[in-house]
């Protein structure tokens, strides 16, 4: 049997159905083995980027193992940024390269390349990958390949890297003669039963408890434990970005997000809490803020987590998690849903929450003028909420749209929302859409600013080819909008490569999508909104949405560095947030001491 062939059945024999890459010289065994297998198929976006990132789309959206291919040097490099996408957010994916054949391998030979396109990969990728390895020897190709698919998914998933010199790819081997991998026994790291049964009485006597739900929970998705165990905690639920799809809008005690760009509701509510219960989260800076000391400063945190440095990283840096346990939220989830007992009644700290609502200011624009030439952002996302379907799977890009999208979008039991949360790379949503379009059984929704689609152009090619069931939203704001306000915050609006008038380079993205065969709505009126959605969402085929966002929109509320969570811009009345406030003001650092510009 061709290595090459064995690869690839061994892909199908896991439920592998599409890999994704760019064909080259070393890698058109692969390819070819892949083009005649019955059960895979390839293909093949305009950029390896866009290559690994359709797998890591394709991996959040089935659970299966994402698969990109792509030829030697250059070809290997341009997965990088697709790597750390996966890599970052937990997710499983396995990258093939192609190398040159192994007797052009440079070795030691003090030379920087001996074969043509001739790359170090392993290195290249070590940093972001939990495995990367080249193979050497054809006889060891099942014991890498089980090796690196146990890795994807064993502990905290993520991105695996397996680099294969040309002459192995067609090299003869006896399938039955491979020797297999058999992973180590695992070392019991706690005794999760004992740390679930300290856990209790903090649970039982906290007054103003909230659980933070994080991009864990979806790597892998739990299911109807979490929902269970969130109707038997009775606990106010405060969720990331990544975790927007975890709990539906209308749930009665979900909060909503927190954090940098959160809605002040979610800012008040985990900054007065007592307990913290974080399931899934790395509590990263973009929902801490960046002076930690001011964060949720009177609450005990409780951190569950796969990663024990994810947990270790605070120490003496401000902020302190006073317990930790370390473990898969899959296999903790149930064992805590097992040990609880009813909830104990917390109605004044709910109605608290609840007054907090109409208290506070949510920091929306009403819907633009009729002849205003574009639409308001968060007025479409609402719109965009009542018409998208309740199966749909929704790939979100960054920035501005990632911001409006996941602070406004009311998310329905059943619908998904993905985005690239850790490396937040422009131009994302597409191919990741696309990577969950090949073999989504309903519809996809990608939405995404000017600035990414620049970035992956090319890519709606794909979608007209293989008319995919997506439909891609242009939030077309006509410049880097969070980038326009950042410069805004600390340099006097002094724009530098944010618009076109500031360096920037725009299409017409219309007449691109028309050049592509794709259909074409555009919405640039609030009153046209809801029935041009319709119209989009009653096509079947791929469709081109250009959404005129206005240019000047804000990316409010935000978080100034320097500043506590529950003092966000637009700036409010200081007694206002005295009067709302539980816990006692932060103190703030000398100014030697409270870092630099940014959030």
């Amino acid at each position: 049997m061709k290595l090459s062939d064995y690869v690839i059945d061994f892909l199908a024999r896991r439920g592998v159905t599409h890999v994704f890459g760019i064909s080259g010289g070393a890698a058109v065994h692969l390819f070819d083995s892949a083009a005649k297998h019955p059960d895979v198929t390839p293909i093949f976006p305009q950029h390896e980027q866009a290559a690994a990132i359709a797998a890591d789309g394709y991996a959040r959206a089935t659970g299966k193992l994402g698969v990109a291919i792509t030829t030697s040097g250059p070809g290997a490099t341009n997965l990088l940024t697709g790597v750390c996408c996966a890599y970052y957010d937990s997710v499983p994916t396995l990258m093939i390269t192609g190398q040159v054949a192994t007797h052009r391998l440079k070795g030691q030979n003090d030379v920087r390349q001996l074969g043509f396109q001739e790359t170090d990969v392993p290195s290249i990728f070590a940093t972001v990958t939990k495995y990367a390895v080249q193979i050497g020897d054809p006889a060891t190709i099942r014991y890498h390949l089980e090796k690196a698919y146990y890795l994807a998914f064993e502990g905290r998933p993520g991105a695996v890297l397996i680099d294969l010199p040309d002459d192995l790819q067609r090299a003869e081997i006896d399938p039955e003669a491979l020797a297999p991998f058999v992973p180590e026994r695992q070392i019991a790291i706690s005794d999760l039963d004992a740390e679930i049964a300290a856990l209790l009485p903090l649970i039982a006597q906290a007054k103003r408890p909230v659980v933070v739900l994080g991009g864990g929970l979806s790597t892998p998705r739990i299911g109807a434990a979490l929902d269970q165990l969130i109707d038997r905690l009775g606990m106010p639920m405060l969720t990331t970005w990544a975790a927007t799809d975890l709990i539906a809008h209308d749930h009665p005690l979900r909060v909503g997000p927190f954090g940098v760009y959160g809605p002040r509701l979610g800012n008040f509510a985990v900054q007065n809490a007592d307990l913290i219960l974080c399931l899934g989260s790395r509590l990263s800076q973009n929902v801490t803020g960046g002076i930690l000391p001011s964060f949720a400063r009177e609450a005990t945190i409780v951190m569950v987590d796969a990663s024990r440095g994810e947990m270790d990283k605070f120490d003496s840096r401000g902020i302190r998690i006073a317990t930790r346990i370390e473990a898969r939220l899959d296999a903790f989830v149930p064992k805590l849903l097992g040990a609880l007992e009813a909830a104990p009644p917390r109605a004044d700290w709910l109605a608290k929450i609840a007054h907090w609502r109409s208290a506070l200011p949510d920091d929306r624009p009403g819907p633009a003028g009729a002849n205003a030439g574009h639409v308001d952002a968060y007025d479409f996302v609402d719109k965009l909420s009542d018409a998208a379907p309740s199966g749909e799977l929704i790939y979100v890009d960054t920035g501005g749209n990632l911001t409006w999208t996941c602070n406004g979008f009311r998310i329905q039991r059943g619908q998904r929302l993905i985005s690239d949360w850790n490396n937040t790379a422009m131009g994302y949503a597409l191919p990741a859409a696309i990577g969950a379009a090949v073999q989504a059984k309903g519809g996809v929704t990608c939405i995404i600013g000017d600035g990414g689609l620049m970035l992956t152009l090319g890519e709606m090619a794909l979608l007209a080819r293989h008319r995919l069931p997506l439909r891609l939203f242009l939030f077309n704001n006509h410049g880097h909008g969070i980038q326009k306000q950042t410069l805004e915050t600390w340099l006097d609006a002094n724009y530098v490569g944010v618009d076109a008038p500031s360096g920037l380079s725009f299409v017409d993205f219309v007449k691109v999508a028309e050049a592509m065969d794709l259909p074409v709505v555009s919405i640039s009126r609030s009153g046209d909104i809801a029935a041009q959605l319709a119209d989009v969402y009653a096509r079947k085929g791929p469709v081109f949405c250009n959404v005129e966002i206005n240019p000047a929109q804000k990316l409010y509320p935000v978080l100034k560095f320097g500043a506590p969570l529950e003092s966000q811009l637009p700036s409010i009345d200081d007694e206002l947030i005295a009067r709302e406030m539980i816990v006692a003001p932060h103190k703030a650092a000398p100014p030697s001491q409270s870092g630099g510009a940014g959030v």
